[in-house]
């Protein structure tokens, strides 16, 4: 009886794939792994003292065996019907079989069954404890005892015998029938000595690696299977192994001259030449703003790479914002191409994205190309993102949220993410900069990485010493020119930039702005300068913002002026970032924006005017002062950091601030005395022990599901990464939904503070001025979306309680 494993259709007509077409395919994409990555695989077996031939022995096997629990007759009976088999779980099956059939395991505990076991559904505690609520399976033992004999026909035929040798398999023909009991009975031992295992890093290292493996070369040779449907013109129906070019599935770096490719043709700093020279494991840089952290960054992963026998470099940042930026800048970089468009292009093969948000940005640099994007296009964009998710490619630049997830089953391809990281190089930026919560979480993530034996760099512009005292046995090197230069000057004062009030009409403001401050703005655009106000609040900025445009349209037709914060809708925000960097780099031009502007934008100013923040705070904001100079008078301009008093402390704790206030000193400003003042101020901090250890330990094989850990990217449940002040929620703008349910998109959406819309709970009850929720069907869920009638513009963003001006179906007036 001939066995299907794959189905696929196209123009109505039916495609099958023969079980044993889907497993040649997987075994020769694993067959160009271990070819690309003999010495990675070599490597990882003497990290763990594991036996190499072994480990490429059973990854055969178990790669081999994954599908076996589909010879059944409800499986083949439901794929050529084209109906699911959710209640025959072929995995399930795969795993009673593979304990009948005998061979050495790596480990007392079976970690080749278990991947089996989970490459459909993570492992979790509770995994298949329900078996009594599945159709009993007939299984179909000759396909089964004739797939099995196979085995040893196919190793010689691919030529697995240059690797290992390999006897073949005996399935135990006296125990095949399946049984519910026993094979729950296998299963809750198995998952009992899991959790007697002690080395728990050991475990989960060698587990997610051999699960990874597994889990690319049976994903992406059924997506190889649809991809070759897709172009097929025949006549033929069923298929054995379709695939050509295995190798494209394990993209490799090969950077002959790092230097080159990172610097181009500008000679290496001091600091950047020791990281590479060095490559410790475990480094830390500490080195300004704007004199190439990032370049020495990828010099150390290069190099680190070839060194170590790695294989991935992670890029690990604060922000989604910070994320794109350095996607882009990564692609153009390891890109081949005369123009910085092909090289974006070409780089996308070895740079690939991951946040809660990414399929935006992807979505909208596709667009760039052809607006009207078809179903193919959208499918390559989700293939990336899963890619990302992973971090399948040479290089993944994602969120520190997203990474650490990875080690807890945060999300649903966790274990796969963990496995590909276990042979990579790992790059912190700006580690000062998250807030205490994040930190006391990053800080236990660092010891995890080293116990896994994990390449990682951290670095940092101001690097407070409560931060290197927990860094143990880490190799620091240090800009030591860069931190003695002085690019920026301090003038502190007293005085307010703005100050705001309700009026008497609800919707309106009373603002005050410091004129003497404005008058000094207005004359330096004049002269053809760059500024940056910072303010503290996104209210403050957007009143600042309309009085200084309205001064300047007095004298200029349409000035150069952007407002920035966090409160426009993704799809404004990435607009609004595009066109920062090219405003920005012509003529006079005038940012407003609040704290997101310190690590968003690789952008610079001549002038900045800010209110006062946390000294790391006003460290990063003058990273974007005068980003390149070593002096803070240049060309004849003093470049000059203006600091004012905030009219309200919030969102910074106000003894912190008055702290900050008093250590800071007026006059030329280096980042060493940055440092200084940040160790002063935080020298009574300690960082706290976090739950990670716990979740890290109890999610090591088992454990909790990815709806236990996180509601999702950007929301913690039993571990929350960043501890928000102001709780947020997602809305979508009326003026961006009309009334359409196509319109329910992520890149609509913004995050608001919570308290609005209690607020509007509070004086409105259950019929609501401002806030509506709407729902929409996703396949077979139901998803929320919440829509917010609040006035919202694409150069202001929400005007806070007033009203929209819709119609009835809507739209906009």
């Amino acid at each position: 009886m001939q066995s299907f494993a794959k189905r696929h259709i196209k123009n109505q007509n039916e495609f099958f794939q023969t079980i044993e077409g889907h497993t040649i395919d997987s075994l020769k994409i694993l067959k160009a792994y271990i070819e690309n990555n003999h010495e990675i695989i070599t490597q990882f077996c003497e990290r763990w003292d594991l036996n190499n031939e072994l480990f490429l022995r059973n990854l055969f096997i178990s790669i081999y065996l994954h599908d076996i629990g589909k010879l059944t007759e409800q499986f083949q009976d439901n794929i050529i019907q084209g109906k699911s088999s959710q209640k025959y779980p072929h995995a399930y099956y795969s795993f009673f079989l593979l304990n009948n059939i005998e061979y050495t395991q790596l480990l007392d505990i079976p970690i080749e069954k278990l991947a089996v076991l989970g490459h459909h559904t993570q492992l979790h505690r509770a995994i298949y404890d329900n078996d009594e609520n599945f159709g009993k399976p007939k299984l179909l033992t000759e396909n089964i005892f004739q797939f099995t004999e196979n085995a040893i026909a196919i190793h010689k035929d691919l030529n697995f015998d240059k690797y290992f040798d390999f006897d073949g398999l005996e399935i135990n023909k006296d125990n095949i029938k399946f049984k519910s009991s026993q094979a729950r009975r296998l299963l809750k031992k198995t998952i009992k000595n899991v959790h007697k295992f002690d080395q728990k890093v050991i475990l989960k290292s060698i587990f997610t690696y051999f699960f990874s493996i597994l889990q690319l070369c049976d994903d992406y040779s059924s997506a190889n299977f649809s991809k070759f449907i897709e172009t097929y013109n025949g006549s033929i129906k069923l298929f054995d192994s379709v695939i050509e070019n295995p190798e494209e599935y394990v993209t490799k770096l090969n950077i002959e001259n790092p230097i080159k490719i990172v610097l181009g043709n500008h000679q290496p700093h001091d600091f950047q030449s020791e990281l590479f020279k060095k490559s410790p494991k475990f480094s830390v840089l500490f080195a300004p703003c704007g004199r190439g952290k990032t370049e020495a960054s990828l010099l150390w992963a290069l190099n680190s790479m070839k060194s170590y026998d790695r294989n991935k470099i992670v890029f690990a940042l604060p922000t989604q914002v910070t994320s794109n930026a350095m996607w882009e800048r990564l692609c153009k970089m390891f890109g081949e191409g005369e123009s910085d468009k092909e090289k974006m292009e070409n780089g996308k093969k070895y740079v690939g994205l991951f946040h809660g948000k990414s399929f935006i940005k992807l979505k909208s640099e596709a667009m760039k190309e052809n607006e009207d994007l078809n179903k193919e296009d959208i499918d390559e964009i989700q293939g990336d993102i899963f890619k990302g998710n992973v971090f399948f490619k040479p290089i993944t630049v994602t969120t520190i949220d997203h990474l650490i997830y990875s080690f807890v089953h945060g999300f649903r391809q966790a274990d796969f993410a963990l496995g590909n990281l276990q042979n990579a190089t790992i790059i912190f930026d700006e580690v000062h900069y998250y807030e205490k919560h994040t930190l006391n979480h990053l800080i236990t993530l660092f010891r995890i990485l080293k116990r896994f034996d994990i390449p990682h760099l951290l670095m940092s512009g101001t690097l407070p010493d409560f931060i290197r005292e927990e860094l143990e046995d880490y190799v620091e090197v240090v800009d030591k020119e860069g931190i003695e230069y002085t690019p920026f000057s301090f003038n502190l004062s007293d005085d307010n930039l703005i100050k705001i009030s309700k009026a008497t009409d609800e919707n309106e403001w009373n603002t005050l702005i410091n004129q003497k401050i404005l008058d000094s703005i207005i004359n330096q655009y004049n002269l053809g300068l760059k500024q940056f106000i910072i303010l503290n609040t996104v209210k403050r900025s957007q009143e600042f913002y309309k009085v200084l445009k309205r001064n300047l349209e007095e004298k200029y037709d349409n000035p150069n002026v952007i407002l920035y914060h966090s409160q426009f809708i993704y799809k404004d925000r990435m607009e609004k970032e595009s066109e920062i960097r090219d405003k920005s780099e012509k003529g006079p031009f005038i940012l407003i924006a609040t704290q997101v502007i310190e690590i968003s934008l690789d952008i610079s100013c001549d002038v900045m005017y800010t209110e006062i923040a946390p000294p790391d705070a006003i460290g990063q904001r003058g990273g974007r002062l005068n980003r390149k100079g070593k002096t803070c008078f240049t060309n004849g301009i003093s470049h000059e950091m203006k600091i004012f008093a905030p009219e309200s402390h919030l969102p910074y704790d106000e003894e912190l601030l008055q702290k900050t206030k008093n250590n800071i000193l007026n006059g030329p400003i280096s980042y060493k005395m940055v440092k200084e003042v940040c160790d002063e101020i935080y020298g009574d901090y300690k960082l706290k022990k976090t739950n990670l250890e716990k979740i890290f330990k109890e999610c090591a094989l088992f454990g909790y599901r990815p709806i236990e850990i996180a509601f999702g990217e950007d929301e913690g449940r039993l571990l929350e990464i960043r501890e928000e002040k102001v709780q947020k929620i997602d809305v979508i703008p009326c003026k961006y939904y009309e009334n359409e349910k196509k319109n329910l998109q992520v890149e609509n959406q913004v995050k608001i503070p919570l308290w609005w819309y209690q607020n509007d709970q509070k004086e409105h009850g259950n019929e609501l001025e401002y806030f509506e929720i709407v729902s929409k069907l996703i396949g077979r869920k139901e998803k929320h979306y919440m829509i917010c009638e609040m006035d919202y513009n694409d150069e202001i963003g929400f005007n806070y309680g007033k009203k929209a001006q819709c119609t009835s179906n809507g739209n906009m007036l």
